[in-house]
C-alpha cells in the first residue's frame, strides 16, 4: 500500500489515494501561475484547510510504501515473501 506525504512549507499532509494528490498538484500549479491563490487541502490526515500558495511556496511530495501484513506467514506458510525490507516511519511520532 502506498501513502503520499505532501509537504507545503512546514506543514505535512498524508494521503492514502493518488487522485487527491494529483488534484492538489494541479491546484498548486494553477495558484503559482496566478501570482498566488488559496488552495484547499482535503482528504488528508489533517482537517480540511486552505493554504495560500505562491511561486515561492516550497512543496515536496514523497511516496512511502507500507508493507502489507503477510497473511501466509501468520498461517505458517513463509512462501519467501519475508524478503521485503520496506518500512514506513512516522516522524510525527517523535514529538
Amino acid at each position: 500500500m502506498q501513502v503520499f506525504h505532501v509537504y507545503i512549507d512546514e506543514l505535512r499532509f498524508t494521503f492514502v489515494d493518488r487522485r487527491p494528490v494529483d488534484d492538489l498538484k494541479a491546484a498548486v500549479v494553477q495558484a503559482s501561475r496566478n501570482a498566488g491563490d488559496f488552495v484547499a487541502v482535503t482528504q488528508s490526515s489533517r482537517p480540511p484547510t486552505e493554504i495560500f500558495v505562491t511561486s515561492q511556496t516550497r512543496i515536496r511530495i514523497e511516496t512511502a510504501t507500507i508493507p502489507r501484513d503477510n497473511m501466509g506467514a501468520a498461517a505458517g506458510d513463509a512462501g519467501g515473501e519475508d524478503d521485503d525490507d520496506a518500512f514506513w516511519f512516522d516522524f510525527d511520532s517523535l514529538s
